[in-house]
């Protein structure tokens, strides 16, 4: 009988800095594993940013915790493969789109729904400049989301430029105005029941 097993995350394709973290905290790789929300105090009514350094993750399964430390994006780039075209519904980076939709949805979770403009915004410049100065708290939280990303994934920098472009591209196709939030709404209603588990 075969078996159809699939790991959300497989062990060989982490970067070791993580991976010794991942296998120090006795993560399953078959969950979904989120950079967690920093807040300042998480017993208050009304949640606060936390304003720590991006480059400080703490990453959790829901159950456990760890902590990595990254500097850059461009430093976790591995290879140099093409990606495919990624048309309406690309097929081809598919764990890689929903990991950054669950971070998206979970930051929108905890401090409202993001605007169109502004997720449009922060995939544009985690595009051209993975590295570049903070556009605020939710592009930082988005800035840890990718690199969960590309510490987890073997992606060459052509393969993540086409994953945040395919991804501002949907942010454009969902904005309606500048108060728009469609696309966390659309996010909520087809990822919601995956969130609700993570």
């Amino acid at each position: 009988m075969q078996n159809d097993f699939n790991p959300f995350f497989k062990l060989e394709d982490i970067v070791p800095s993580l991976r010794q973290e991942f296998e120090k905290h006795s993560f399953r790789l078959d969950t979904v594993i989120l950079a967690a929300v920093p807040v300042a105090d998480p017993k208050v009514q009304v949640l606060v940013p936390a304003g720590r350094p991006r480059s400080d993750l703490c990453l959790t399964d829901g159950k456990a915790f760890c902590f990595w430390e990254t500097d850059s994006l461009r430093a976790l780039f591995r290879g140099n493969k093409q990606p495919p075209a990624l048309g309406d519904y690309p097929e081809a980076y598919n764990d890689s789109f929903i990991l950054l939709d669950l971070h998206a949805l979970e930051v929108s979770k905890m401090f409202g729904d993001r605007w169109d403009a502004e997720m449009k915004e922060i995939y544009s410049t985690l595009r051209r400049r993975p590295d570049g100065k903070s556009l605020g708290f939710a592009h930082d939280y988005m800035w840890q989301a990718a690199a969960l990303l590309l510490g987890t994934r073997v992606l060459s920098q052509a393969e993540y430029e086409a994953i945040m472009a395919r991804l501002e591209r949907s942010c454009r196709t969902f904005e309606m105005g500048i108060t728009s939030r469609n696309y966390v709404a659309t996010l909520r209603s087809t990822l919601g029941s995956a969130t609700s588990a993570a």
